[in-house]
Protein backbone atom coordinates (compact mmCIF):
# COMPACT_ATOMS: atom_id res chain seq x y z
CA UNK A 1 0.00 0.00 0.00
CA UNK A 2 1.11 3.25 -0.80
CA UNK A 3 2.22 5.21 2.66
CA UNK A 4 0.81 8.24 3.32
CA UNK A 5 2.91 10.36 5.43
CA UNK A 6 2.85 13.40 7.33
CA UNK A 7 3.12 16.98 5.32
CA UNK A 8 5.58 19.07 6.67
CA UNK A 9 4.15 21.99 4.72
CA UNK A 10 1.11 22.23 6.76
CA UNK A 11 0.26 23.55 9.82
CA UNK A 12 -0.65 20.24 11.72
CA UNK A 13 0.31 21.98 15.05
CA UNK A 14 -3.12 23.54 15.06
CA UNK A 15 -5.33 22.34 12.64
CA UNK A 16 -8.63 23.44 12.11
CA UNK A 17 -10.37 19.67 11.44
CA UNK A 18 -9.42 17.48 13.46
CA UNK A 19 -10.23 13.61 11.36
CA UNK A 20 -10.51 10.80 13.58
CA UNK A 21 -9.44 7.72 11.48
CA UNK A 22 -7.71 7.40 8.31
CA UNK A 23 -9.80 5.11 6.26
CA UNK A 24 -11.03 5.92 3.06
CA UNK A 25 -13.64 8.44 4.85
CA UNK A 26 -10.90 9.74 6.45
CA UNK A 27 -8.28 10.35 3.98
CA UNK A 28 -10.71 11.30 1.59
CA UNK A 29 -12.21 14.04 3.46
CA UNK A 30 -8.72 15.15 4.33
CA UNK A 31 -8.01 15.43 1.12
CA UNK A 32 -10.92 17.14 0.03
CA UNK A 33 -10.30 19.88 3.08
CA UNK A 34 -6.69 20.36 1.97
CA UNK A 35 -7.86 21.12 -1.38
CA UNK A 36 -10.00 24.29 -0.29
CA UNK A 37 -6.95 25.41 1.84
CA UNK A 38 -8.26 24.14 5.11
CA UNK A 39 -5.78 22.91 7.79
CA UNK A 40 -6.19 19.52 8.79
CA UNK A 41 -4.81 16.29 10.80
CA UNK A 42 -5.91 12.84 10.81
CA UNK A 43 -5.34 10.54 14.08
CA UNK A 44 -5.19 6.98 13.24
CA UNK A 45 -5.57 4.54 16.25
CA UNK A 46 -3.27 1.52 14.22
CA UNK A 47 0.16 2.09 12.78
CA UNK A 48 -1.18 2.11 9.90
CA UNK A 49 -3.75 3.56 7.43
CA UNK A 50 -6.58 2.31 5.48
CA UNK A 51 -8.55 0.94 8.38
CA UNK A 52 -11.03 -2.16 6.78
CA UNK A 53 -9.27 -1.02 3.71
CA UNK A 54 -5.74 -2.65 3.46
CA UNK A 55 -3.93 -4.33 0.61
CA UNK A 56 -0.02 -5.58 2.15
CA UNK A 57 2.28 -8.12 0.27
CA UNK A 58 4.16 -9.34 3.16
CA UNK A 59 2.47 -12.36 3.80
CA UNK A 60 1.91 -13.82 0.72
CA UNK A 61 4.11 -11.99 -1.49
CA UNK A 62 1.35 -10.79 -3.94
CA UNK A 63 -1.05 -7.86 -3.30
CA UNK A 64 -3.49 -9.15 -0.40
CA UNK A 65 -6.11 -7.16 0.24
CA UNK A 66 -7.28 -7.74 4.16
CA UNK A 67 -10.54 -5.91 3.51
CA UNK A 68 -13.10 -4.75 0.90
CA UNK A 69 -11.56 -6.24 -2.46
CA UNK A 70 -14.21 -5.49 -4.69
CA UNK A 71 -15.33 -2.84 -6.86
CA UNK A 72 -18.91 -3.48 -6.27
CA UNK A 73 -21.35 -2.27 -9.47
CA UNK A 74 -18.32 -0.91 -11.07
CA UNK A 75 -20.34 0.61 -13.73
CA UNK A 76 -21.61 3.31 -11.04
CA UNK A 77 -19.08 3.45 -8.38
CA UNK A 78 -17.00 6.58 -8.13
CA UNK A 79 -14.04 4.69 -7.47
CA UNK A 80 -13.76 2.84 -10.49
CA UNK A 81 -12.35 5.78 -12.25
CA UNK A 82 -9.97 6.48 -9.44
CA UNK A 83 -8.32 3.17 -9.31
CA UNK A 84 -8.46 2.50 -13.09
CA UNK A 85 -7.78 6.41 -14.27
CA UNK A 86 -5.85 7.84 -11.77
CA UNK A 87 -3.94 5.18 -9.97
CA UNK A 88 -3.40 3.52 -13.46
CA UNK A 89 -4.53 0.18 -11.66
CA UNK A 90 -5.39 -2.64 -13.92
CA UNK A 91 -8.77 -4.10 -12.87
CA UNK A 92 -10.69 -7.42 -13.52
CA UNK A 93 -14.02 -8.39 -14.50
CA UNK A 94 -14.98 -10.50 -11.97
CA UNK A 95 -18.60 -10.54 -12.67
CA UNK A 96 -17.97 -12.28 -16.22
CA UNK A 97 -16.85 -14.96 -14.00
CA UNK A 98 -19.28 -18.22 -13.86
CA UNK A 99 -19.37 -20.03 -10.14
CA UNK A 100 -18.53 -23.15 -9.50
CA UNK A 101 -20.48 -25.35 -7.80
CA UNK A 102 -19.67 -28.29 -5.50
CA UNK A 103 -22.22 -30.54 -3.99
CA UNK A 104 -22.30 -33.68 -1.42
CA UNK A 105 -22.44 -37.13 -3.73
CA UNK A 106 -25.93 -38.90 -4.07
CA UNK A 107 -24.57 -42.55 -3.50
CA UNK A 108 -21.36 -44.47 -3.12
CA UNK A 109 -19.06 -44.58 0.29
CA UNK A 110 -17.23 -41.81 -0.75
CA UNK A 111 -18.88 -38.93 1.65
CA UNK A 112 -16.50 -35.89 -0.81
CA UNK A 113 -18.38 -33.56 -3.43
CA UNK A 114 -18.44 -33.85 -6.84
CA UNK A 115 -18.97 -30.90 -9.35
CA UNK A 116 -22.60 -30.20 -9.65
CA UNK A 117 -24.43 -31.30 -12.77
CA UNK A 118 -25.42 -29.08 -15.44
CA UNK A 119 -29.13 -29.30 -14.39
CA UNK A 120 -28.31 -28.66 -10.73
CA UNK A 121 -26.37 -25.55 -12.00
CA UNK A 122 -30.17 -24.67 -13.66
CA UNK A 123 -31.55 -25.17 -10.12
CA UNK A 124 -29.29 -23.06 -7.72
CA UNK A 125 -29.50 -20.46 -10.70
CA UNK A 126 -33.71 -20.54 -10.13
CA UNK A 127 -33.55 -20.51 -6.44
CA UNK A 128 -30.83 -17.16 -6.64
CA UNK A 129 -33.20 -15.49 -9.29
CA UNK A 130 -36.47 -16.14 -7.36
CA UNK A 131 -34.79 -14.44 -4.46
CA UNK A 132 -33.70 -11.29 -6.49
CA UNK A 133 -37.13 -11.54 -7.82
CA UNK A 134 -38.59 -11.34 -4.97
CA UNK A 135 -36.53 -8.44 -2.91
CA UNK A 136 -37.20 -6.59 -5.88
CA UNK A 137 -40.95 -7.29 -6.11
CA UNK A 138 -41.80 -6.64 -2.88
CA UNK A 139 -43.71 -3.31 -2.20
CA UNK A 140 -42.30 -2.79 1.27
CA UNK A 141 -43.74 0.97 1.68
CA UNK A 142 -46.93 -0.72 1.19
CA UNK A 143 -46.42 -3.55 3.10
CA UNK A 144 -43.74 -2.52 5.45
CA UNK A 145 -40.03 -3.76 5.88
CA UNK A 146 -39.34 -7.44 7.01
CA UNK A 147 -36.28 -9.31 7.24
CA UNK A 148 -34.94 -11.56 3.77
CA UNK A 149 -35.06 -14.68 5.29
CA UNK A 150 -38.93 -13.85 5.88
CA UNK A 151 -39.77 -12.91 2.86
CA UNK A 152 -38.88 -15.96 1.64
CA UNK A 153 -37.88 -19.28 3.74
CA UNK A 154 -35.57 -21.87 2.04
CA UNK A 155 -37.35 -24.54 0.87
CA UNK A 156 -34.41 -26.58 -0.02
CA UNK A 157 -30.44 -26.68 -0.52
CA UNK A 158 -30.79 -24.15 -3.89
CA UNK A 159 -32.76 -21.88 -1.58
CA UNK A 160 -30.61 -22.50 1.28
CA UNK A 161 -27.35 -21.24 -0.64
CA UNK A 162 -29.27 -18.39 -2.37
CA UNK A 163 -29.88 -16.89 1.35
CA UNK A 164 -26.45 -17.46 2.64
CA UNK A 165 -25.02 -15.34 -0.52
CA UNK A 166 -27.43 -12.79 0.79
CA UNK A 167 -26.44 -13.15 4.50
CA UNK A 168 -23.25 -14.11 6.20
CA UNK A 169 -21.51 -14.34 2.26
CA UNK A 170 -22.12 -11.19 1.75
CA UNK A 171 -23.33 -9.36 4.48
CA UNK A 172 -21.54 -10.54 7.38
CA UNK A 173 -24.98 -11.43 9.29
CA UNK A 174 -27.67 -14.23 8.87
CA UNK A 175 -30.23 -13.05 6.09
CA UNK A 176 -33.08 -12.88 9.18
CA UNK A 177 -31.72 -10.02 10.25
CA UNK A 178 -31.07 -7.90 6.32
CA UNK A 179 -33.41 -5.15 6.11
CA UNK A 180 -35.40 -5.65 2.81
CA UNK A 181 -35.60 -2.14 2.36
CA UNK A 182 -32.20 -1.51 3.18
CA UNK A 183 -31.77 -4.07 0.18
CA UNK A 184 -33.55 -2.25 -2.33
CA UNK A 185 -31.91 1.09 -1.38
CA UNK A 186 -28.12 -0.29 -2.30
CA UNK A 187 -26.66 -0.45 -5.90
CA UNK A 188 -26.87 -4.00 -7.58
CA UNK A 189 -25.49 -3.49 -11.20
CA UNK A 190 -24.06 -7.01 -11.54
CA UNK A 191 -20.74 -5.39 -12.44
CA UNK A 192 -18.15 -6.20 -10.37
CA UNK A 193 -14.69 -5.84 -10.50
CA UNK A 194 -11.68 -6.69 -8.71
CA UNK A 195 -7.96 -5.19 -8.74
CA UNK A 196 -5.11 -7.45 -9.02
CA UNK A 197 -2.60 -4.89 -7.62
CA UNK A 198 -4.86 -4.64 -4.90
CA UNK A 199 -8.09 -2.44 -4.24
CA UNK A 200 -6.78 -0.16 -0.86
CA UNK A 201 -3.61 0.27 -2.58
CA UNK A 202 -5.23 1.83 -5.80
CA UNK A 203 -7.71 3.52 -3.91
CA UNK A 204 -4.92 5.05 -1.65
CA UNK A 205 -2.64 5.78 -4.44
CA UNK A 206 -5.16 7.49 -6.49
CA UNK A 207 -5.99 10.04 -3.12
CA UNK A 208 -2.86 11.25 -2.52
CA UNK A 209 -1.32 11.59 1.23
CA UNK A 210 -2.67 13.68 4.28
CA UNK A 211 -0.94 14.40 7.45
CA UNK A 212 -1.30 11.92 9.77
CA UNK A 213 -0.37 10.51 13.13
CA UNK A 214 -1.03 7.53 14.03
CA UNK A 215 -0.75 5.31 16.93
CA UNK A 216 -2.92 7.59 18.63
CA UNK A 217 -6.32 6.37 20.04
CA UNK A 218 -8.75 9.37 20.71
CA UNK A 219 -10.65 8.28 24.01
CA UNK A 220 -12.48 11.18 24.46
CA UNK A 221 -13.91 14.25 22.05
CA UNK A 222 -14.90 17.33 24.59
CA UNK A 223 -16.48 19.99 22.58
CA UNK A 224 -18.31 21.18 25.58
CA UNK A 225 -16.33 24.45 25.24
CA UNK A 226 -15.25 27.10 22.46
CA UNK A 227 -12.70 24.58 21.28
CA UNK A 228 -13.14 21.16 21.02
CA UNK A 229 -10.62 18.93 22.96
CA UNK A 230 -9.89 14.90 21.82
CA UNK A 231 -8.17 13.04 24.86
CA UNK A 232 -5.67 10.49 23.30
CA UNK A 233 -3.07 7.90 24.66
CA UNK A 234 -0.68 10.58 22.88
CA UNK A 235 -2.05 13.60 25.08
CA UNK A 236 -5.01 16.32 24.28
CA UNK A 237 -5.12 18.32 21.32
CA UNK A 238 -7.42 21.24 19.89
CA UNK A 239 -9.12 22.13 16.99
CA UNK A 240 -12.60 23.89 15.42
CA UNK A 241 -14.23 20.68 14.22
CA UNK A 242 -13.81 17.47 14.66
CA UNK A 243 -15.03 14.53 11.81
CA UNK A 244 -15.39 10.99 13.14
CA UNK A 245 -15.45 8.10 10.72
CA UNK A 246 -14.63 5.08 12.86
CA UNK A 247 -17.27 2.53 12.50
CA UNK A 248 -20.44 2.29 14.30
CA UNK A 249 -19.66 -0.32 16.89
CA UNK A 250 -16.61 2.17 18.22
CA UNK A 251 -19.53 4.15 18.71
CA UNK A 252 -21.55 2.47 19.83
CA UNK A 253 -19.94 0.50 22.59
CA UNK A 254 -19.26 3.78 23.70
CA UNK A 255 -15.01 2.91 23.46
CA UNK A 256 -15.19 6.82 21.87
CA UNK A 257 -16.93 8.65 24.05
CA UNK A 258 -18.17 12.32 23.91
CA UNK A 259 -19.10 15.39 26.40
CA UNK A 260 -21.77 16.40 26.40
CA UNK A 261 -22.87 12.88 25.17
CA UNK A 262 -24.19 12.87 21.61
CA UNK A 263 -27.89 13.38 21.12
CA UNK A 264 -30.25 10.38 21.93
CA UNK A 265 -31.86 10.00 18.76
CA UNK A 266 -27.98 9.78 17.57
CA UNK A 267 -26.92 7.38 20.00
CA UNK A 268 -29.88 5.44 18.98
CA UNK A 269 -29.18 5.14 15.75
CA UNK A 270 -25.69 4.17 15.93
CA UNK A 271 -27.18 0.81 18.03
CA UNK A 272 -28.88 0.17 15.13
CA UNK A 273 -26.25 0.22 13.07
CA UNK A 274 -24.50 -3.19 14.11
CA UNK A 275 -21.63 -4.40 12.99
CA UNK A 276 -21.67 -7.36 10.81
CA UNK A 277 -18.64 -10.21 10.53
CA UNK A 278 -17.08 -11.06 7.49
CA UNK A 279 -13.42 -13.08 7.82
CA UNK A 280 -11.32 -14.11 5.02
CA UNK A 281 -8.89 -17.48 5.44
CA UNK A 282 -6.36 -17.35 2.81
CA UNK A 283 -4.61 -20.49 1.64
CA UNK A 284 -1.17 -20.32 -0.77
CA UNK A 285 -0.35 -23.51 -2.06
CA UNK A 286 2.58 -25.12 -4.86
CA UNK A 287 1.92 -24.86 -8.09
CA UNK A 288 -0.05 -28.22 -8.25
CA UNK A 289 -2.54 -27.03 -6.83
CA UNK A 290 -4.26 -25.44 -9.59
CA UNK A 291 -4.32 -28.61 -11.29
CA UNK A 292 -6.99 -30.18 -8.98
CA UNK A 293 -9.33 -27.54 -10.33
CA UNK A 294 -7.59 -26.60 -13.85
CA UNK A 295 -10.60 -24.43 -15.14
CA UNK A 296 -10.58 -22.56 -12.29
CA UNK A 297 -9.15 -18.35 -12.55
CA UNK A 298 -10.68 -16.35 -9.88
CA UNK A 299 -13.78 -18.15 -9.50
CA UNK A 300 -16.47 -18.18 -7.06
CA UNK A 301 -16.63 -21.97 -5.92
CA UNK A 302 -20.04 -23.08 -3.49
CA UNK A 303 -19.20 -26.07 -1.93
CA UNK A 304 -22.18 -27.98 0.01
CA UNK A 305 -20.56 -29.13 3.49
CA UNK A 306 -21.12 -32.52 4.66
CA UNK A 307 -21.01 -31.52 8.22
CA UNK A 308 -20.58 -28.14 9.75
CA UNK A 309 -20.13 -26.23 12.68
CA UNK A 310 -23.80 -24.98 13.08
CA UNK A 311 -26.78 -25.26 10.54
CA UNK A 312 -25.45 -22.33 8.74
CA UNK A 313 -22.39 -24.06 7.54
CA UNK A 314 -24.16 -26.23 4.77
CA UNK A 315 -22.39 -24.09 1.88
CA UNK A 316 -18.85 -22.78 1.60
CA UNK A 317 -17.70 -20.24 -0.16
CA UNK A 318 -13.44 -19.66 -1.75
CA UNK A 319 -12.32 -17.64 -4.70
CA UNK A 320 -9.78 -19.92 -6.66
CA UNK A 321 -6.92 -19.13 -7.96
CA UNK A 322 -7.37 -15.60 -7.90
CA UNK A 323 -5.90 -13.79 -10.81
CA UNK A 324 -3.58 -16.86 -11.77
CA UNK A 325 -2.16 -17.38 -8.15
CA UNK A 326 -1.77 -20.87 -6.55
CA UNK A 327 -4.20 -19.62 -3.59
CA UNK A 328 -8.05 -19.60 -2.10
CA UNK A 329 -9.37 -17.37 -0.30
CA UNK A 330 -12.60 -18.71 2.03
CA UNK A 331 -15.11 -16.19 3.38
CA UNK A 332 -16.52 -17.04 6.73
CA UNK A 333 -19.41 -14.62 8.14
CA UNK A 334 -21.91 -14.14 10.47
CA UNK A 335 -21.87 -16.85 13.50
CA UNK A 336 -19.30 -19.23 11.72
CA UNK A 337 -17.11 -15.95 11.79
CA UNK A 338 -17.43 -15.64 15.13
CA UNK A 339 -16.18 -18.88 16.10
CA UNK A 340 -13.62 -18.89 14.35
CA UNK A 341 -12.57 -16.05 15.93
CA UNK A 342 -11.91 -17.69 19.32
CA UNK A 343 -9.76 -20.88 17.99
CA UNK A 344 -6.14 -20.46 17.01
CA UNK A 345 -5.01 -19.73 13.12
CA UNK A 346 -4.09 -22.98 12.60
CA UNK A 347 -7.40 -24.49 13.06
CA UNK A 348 -8.96 -21.62 11.08
CA UNK A 349 -6.79 -22.72 8.34
CA UNK A 350 -7.55 -26.59 8.59
CA UNK A 351 -10.87 -25.87 8.84
CA UNK A 352 -10.48 -24.31 5.08
CA UNK A 353 -7.99 -26.88 3.98
CA UNK A 354 -10.65 -29.65 5.27
CA UNK A 355 -13.48 -27.57 2.87
CA UNK A 356 -11.30 -27.82 -0.11
CA UNK A 357 -10.33 -31.74 0.77
CA UNK A 358 -13.96 -32.44 0.94
CA UNK A 359 -14.37 -31.85 -2.68
CA UNK A 360 -10.74 -31.71 -4.68
CA UNK A 361 -9.45 -34.51 -2.52
CA UNK A 362 -6.53 -34.79 0.22
CA UNK A 363 -3.86 -34.21 -2.82
CA UNK A 364 -4.74 -30.72 -1.54
CA UNK A 365 -3.15 -30.93 2.02
CA UNK A 366 0.10 -31.52 0.17
CA UNK A 367 0.12 -28.51 -1.86
CA UNK A 368 -0.60 -26.54 1.28
CA UNK A 369 2.36 -23.86 1.94
CA UNK A 370 1.00 -21.41 4.21
CA UNK A 371 -2.13 -19.18 5.54
CA UNK A 372 -3.51 -16.73 6.58
CA UNK A 373 -6.38 -15.70 8.48
CA UNK A 374 -8.71 -11.84 8.98
CA UNK A 375 -9.25 -11.24 12.86
CA UNK A 376 -11.81 -8.32 12.05
CA UNK A 377 -13.88 -8.60 15.50
CA UNK A 378 -10.71 -8.73 17.39
CA UNK A 379 -9.71 -5.64 16.32
CA UNK A 380 -10.68 -2.99 18.42
CA UNK A 381 -10.94 -0.28 15.69
CA UNK A 382 -12.84 -2.50 13.73
CA UNK A 383 -15.24 -4.24 15.91
CA UNK A 384 -16.48 -6.17 12.64
CA UNK A 385 -16.80 -6.53 8.61
CA UNK A 386 -18.97 -3.25 7.96
CA UNK A 387 -22.34 -2.46 9.44
CA UNK A 388 -26.01 -3.27 8.52
CA UNK A 389 -29.37 -2.00 9.31
CA UNK A 390 -31.90 -3.61 11.71
CA UNK A 391 -35.20 -4.11 10.14
CA UNK A 392 -37.51 -0.97 9.44
CA UNK A 393 -34.10 0.89 10.83
CA UNK A 394 -32.75 2.13 7.19
CA UNK A 395 -33.39 5.48 7.64
CA UNK A 396 -31.27 5.52 10.59
CA UNK A 397 -28.37 5.61 8.52
CA UNK A 398 -28.86 9.76 7.32
CA UNK A 399 -29.48 10.30 11.22
CA UNK A 400 -26.32 8.80 12.14
CA UNK A 401 -24.39 11.22 8.90
CA UNK A 402 -26.03 14.51 10.45
CA UNK A 403 -23.84 16.73 12.00
CA UNK A 404 -24.08 17.90 15.24
CA UNK A 405 -24.36 21.66 16.05
CA UNK A 406 -21.62 22.01 13.04
CA UNK A 407 -18.89 20.86 15.45
CA UNK A 408 -19.08 17.37 14.98
CA UNK A 409 -19.30 15.63 11.59
CA UNK A 410 -19.46 11.75 10.80
CA UNK A 411 -19.25 9.57 8.29
CA UNK A 412 -18.12 6.10 6.91
CA UNK A 413 -19.53 3.41 4.85
CA UNK A 414 -22.47 2.89 7.24
CA UNK A 415 -23.70 5.93 6.63
CA UNK A 416 -24.34 5.68 2.99
CA UNK A 417 -27.72 4.13 1.84
CA UNK A 418 -26.90 3.68 -1.85
CA UNK A 419 -22.93 2.76 -0.76
CA UNK A 420 -23.95 0.90 2.61
CA UNK A 421 -21.20 -1.61 3.78
CA UNK A 422 -19.21 -0.84 0.43
CA UNK A 423 -16.25 1.51 0.43
CA UNK A 424 -17.81 3.86 -2.30
CA UNK A 425 -20.28 4.42 1.03
CA UNK A 426 -16.80 5.81 2.89
CA UNK A 427 -15.65 7.83 0.17
CA UNK A 428 -19.17 9.14 -0.37
CA UNK A 429 -19.84 10.37 3.14
CA UNK A 430 -16.18 11.56 3.32
CA UNK A 431 -16.24 13.86 0.53
CA UNK A 432 -20.21 14.88 1.94
CA UNK A 433 -18.56 15.75 5.55
CA UNK A 434 -15.46 17.81 4.36
CA UNK A 435 -17.93 20.25 1.93
CA UNK A 436 -20.19 19.86 4.80
CA UNK A 437 -17.34 21.33 7.36
CA UNK A 438 -15.90 23.65 4.43
CA UNK A 439 -19.44 25.84 4.73
CA UNK A 440 -19.42 25.64 8.39
CA UNK A 441 -16.04 27.44 9.11
CA UNK A 442 -15.92 29.36 5.94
Amino acid sequence: MNAVSLSSDLDVANPDVVVIGAGIAGVTAARTLMQKGVSVLVLEARDRIGGRAYTECETFGVPYDHGCAWLHSADKNPLSSLVRDKAEFDVFDFGKREPIYFVHRSRGGNRGGRRATEQEVIEIEKAEDALYDDLWGYDAVKNGDISIYNLRPPRDRWDELAQLRKGPLEAGVDSGCLSVIDYQTQYETGTEWMVPQGLASGIFKALGPVPVKLGTVVEKVDWQGQDIKLQSNQGTMTCRVVLVTVPTGVIADEALTFLPALPQEKMAAFHELPMGLLDKITLQFDIGFKSLVPDANTNEAYLQASKGIRQTDSWHSHLLCPFGEPMSTMFVGGDLARDLTTGNDEAAQDFALSSLASVLGEDVRKFFRKGHKTKWLADPFARGGYAYSNIGKNHLREVARQPVADRLFFAGEALHGKWASMAPGAYETGRQAANEIINSIV
